[in-house]
């Protein structure tokens, strides 16, 4: 939501649409490299670490992680999630620009253990690609991951009529942040069952 605030006003209130163009395009591209490193990196740590014989019950464990990770969504169970309690940097505007800053904003925050996480979903994720063991899945699946992170920033400036101001679509996500709990738990559910269903074969 951060970036949506910092890059649609480019489009839509400063009608910069070349910048605005090349930072979500610089966001778009840096975060897809971090985010195949990271889930290629789990892969091969789950490859080494847990064994083939043990590919199955890992998966189950990843299955019974996404849900106990749907029951925190849905405000069934409380607890924290393990993440690092900062943003990515908002001076680095200033110092590069907005394609220089979106650059590293991607970077940053497609590496996904280094800011918070408002959702649930990507310790699944780590999980279940831990579990797999599969490198080439583990870079595909959390490149996914990211593309619907991403495509946030894309959308943003459509939803947008021509008098709106970019806060008030930001009020608007906040408002509805349970709505996206709730999709966000539901999502977990399949994502689960997809996991038992991998575990069989």
């Amino acid at each position: 939501m951060s970036l949506v605030g910092a890059l649609t006003p480019l489009g839509k209130e400063a009608h910069n649409y070349k910048l605005w163009f090349k930072s979500a395009l610089a966001y778009t591209a840096t975060g897809t490299v971090s985010s195949v490193i990271v889930g290629a990196a789990l892969g091969i740590i789950g490859r080494h670490v847990i064994g083939e014989s043990a590919r199955g019950p890992a998966c189950y464990v990843a299955a019974s992680i996404g849900l106990m990770l749907t029951a925190r969504e849905w405000n069934i169970l409380s607890f924290d999630l393990p993440e690092r309690k900062l943003q990515t940097e908002k001076f680095w505007v200033h110092q590069f620009g907005f394609v220089g800053a979106s650059l590293l904003w991607g970077l940053h925050i497609g590496l996904g253990f280094f800011t918070r996480i408002t959702y649930s979903g990507f310790w699944a994720l780590v999980a279940i690609t831990l579990a797999l063991g599969d490198p080439v899945f583990g870079a595909a699946l959390m490149s996914a991951y990211w593309s619907g992170r991403v495509l946030s920033v894309w959308v943003a400036p459509l939803l947008l009529k021509p008098k709106t101001e970019c806060v008030e679509l930001t009020d608007a996500i906040l408002g509805h942040r349970r709505v996206l709990h709730r999709i966000s738990g539901a999502a977990l559910i399949l994502v689960s069952v997809i996991t038992v269903l991998l575990a069989r074969q």
